[in-house]
């Protein structure tokens, strides 16, 4: 492939990732995504077009809102170039296929979810229905089939509810929340069942070993946790790297 529609797809993918910023900011507030310019937080003031360019004006404005002099985080640039690295990276990876599509908008709103997630401790179900929506429209075309996903989309929710559920009553209070068991759905639609249930499993190791990490050995230091983070990372590593895992574990017990 060359470099013109890969260089293509890193523009547009700068753009999405603006977007991401925007999701990021707006959804846990509760604001509308689609209507309303953008604007500082801190005075309020719209952000004219040319203040608004992936990466480049965020350079140009040495990090600082052009009328209050507030600063601006790293973290948007940083998602911004994530988004145009990971369009550019699926088209390469996958070439004008529906597979690439698929990944791209899975990848994409797990970095999202994690995002949100870890700053807020929700998951927006905006985004997961949205994925949930997504993934079915692209299993017959990109894997891993209608039916798959559909079952996926059962047991990857239904597990996590049933973990919920089964610890509520024998601890009285939630182990997850309602969005965890819509991301495990929407990632069962993306995987298919079995892949769903690897992601419940290595997104429950990597949560452990934050908390155990974070609590420094204190049993009340443990307090609320972004698992959906976690999830969403596992999610990640699955789809691109799951089916190798995978044929190194059975490599080592054969």
């Amino acid at each position: 492939m060359s470099a013109a529609p890969i260089a293509a797809a890193g523009l547009v993918g700068l753009c999405l990732g603006s977007f991401a910023n925007v999701l990021v900011h707006r959804l846990p507030r509760e604001e509308g995504v689609v209507r309303g310019r953008s604007h500082c937080p801190h005075c309020r003031a719209t952000i004219a077009w040319y203040d608004n360019l992936p990466v480049v004006s965020w350079i140009v404005l040495r990090a600082r809102c052009r009328r209050c002099r507030a600063g601006i985080p790293i973290r948007y640039p940083l998602v911004e170039l994530a988004g145009g690295l990971l369009a550019a990276g699926c088209l390469l990876a996958f070439g004008p296929t529906p597979a690439a599509a698929k990944a791209y908008v899975f990848l994409y709103l797990l970095g999202v979810i994690a995002i949100v997630d870890w700053q807020h401790l929700i998951i927006p179900h905006t985004l997961t229905v949205a994925g949930m929506v997504a993934g079915l429209a692209l299993a017959d075309r990109a894997g891993p089939g209608l039916r798959a996903a559909l079952l996926g989309l059962a047991i990857g929710g239904g597990l996590v509810w049933a973990l919920s559920s089964g610890y509520r009553l024998v601890r009285g209070q939630a182990g997850m929340g309602g969005g965890d068991v819509m991301l495990m759905a929407m990632v069962g639609t993306f995987l298919g069942p079995g892949a769903a249930a690897g992601v419940l499993g290595a997104g429950a190791l990597l949560g452990t070993i934050y908390a155990i990490a974070r609590a420094g050995g204190r049993p009340d230091g443990l307090g609320r946790l972004p698992f959906g983070t976690f999830l969403a990372a596992a999610a990640a590593v699955v789809l691109l790297w799951g089916s190798r895992i995978w044929t190194w574990y059975l490599d080592l017990l054969a």
